[in-house]
């Protein structure tokens, strides 16, 4: 009753705003709702698979309003319906997005089923994916009429670096941590960009753009295995002087 009662009273004083403004400002504040929920959730006595459950629902409503309503509040904006200040009403769903993924999960039983750590990976690549997205859209478009030229360009050229980036970090993760999900999410996502540059992109891009495309991919990649490897070897280290000293200890 709270939460409806709350809801329609925003609502009803921005009613006269665009649909899109309205339903980003609906589900930013069912995020912060729910965010609120889960801080005072010992408080509230919420018991661990409610609390779960509120953390399913909360990524759920990030990856909706960043991927499908947030892209409309953009062509809002290019199409003068919204002032561009808006926006920022909407990245103010990445305080509790961060703050959740911190310092709340960790204190909760989020983590013991293996697809946890897939749901948090798939909201932090389509998070980061589609705020880049926008702001590229945003910075370069001069109207709605040209955002599709500059979609289809941050699409087929900087995407796939972008999920090369994060996939290096998801493996970096994952070796450090000794997190074998986060080592399968980063794998699965360079398979997933390999298949859509070499699938799609590769035949939409001129001669140029292509070529600097591969180079910033081969380095990337090429640096990331080094820096694995090195992990790798400290991780090992680590692992043969922790059991040295055991075996001291015994002796």
């Amino acid at each position: 009753m709270i939460y409806t009662a709350i809801l329609l009273e925003i609502i009803y004083h921005i009613n006269s705003l665009p649909w899109p403004a309205i339903a980003n400002v609906a589900l930013l504040y069912s995020i912060c709702y729910i965010f609120i929920l889960l801080i005072f959730r010992k408080k509230l006595s919420i018991a661990n698979d409610l609390q779960t459950g509120l953390i399913y629902l909360f990524f759920f409503l990030i990856m909706i309003n960043i991927s499908t309503v947030t892209s409309s509040v953009v062509t809002a904006i290019l199409s003068k319906q919204l002032h561009s200040s808006f926006y920022i009403v909407h990245t103010l769903q990445w305080i509790p997005f961060l703050y959740l993924s911190l310092k709340i999960i960790p204190d909760t039983k989020f983590h013991q089923s293996k697809i946890s750590y897939w749901i948090i990976s798939l909201a932090f690549i389509v998070s980061i994916s589609f705020e880049l997205h926008h702001l590229y859209v945003l910075t370069l478009s001069p109207d709605a009429a040209d955002s599709y030229t500059v979609k289809n360009h941050f699409n087929i050229l900087y995407l796939p670096i972008i999920w090369t980036i994060l996939a290096s970090i998801f493996i970096y993760t994952g070796l450090r941590k000794n997190i074998q999900e986060y080592n399968k999410v980063g794998f699965a996502l360079i398979g997933l960009m390999v298949l859509k540059l070499y699938g799609y992109d590769v035949w939409q891009m001129d001669n140029i753009s292509r070529i600097s495309a591969f180079i910033v991919l081969g380095v990337i990649l090429l640096l990331s295995s080094f820096t694995f490897q090195r992990l790798k070897n400290v991780i090992k280290n680590m692992v043969d002087n922790k059991e040295k000293k055991d075996e001291n200890q015994d002796l």
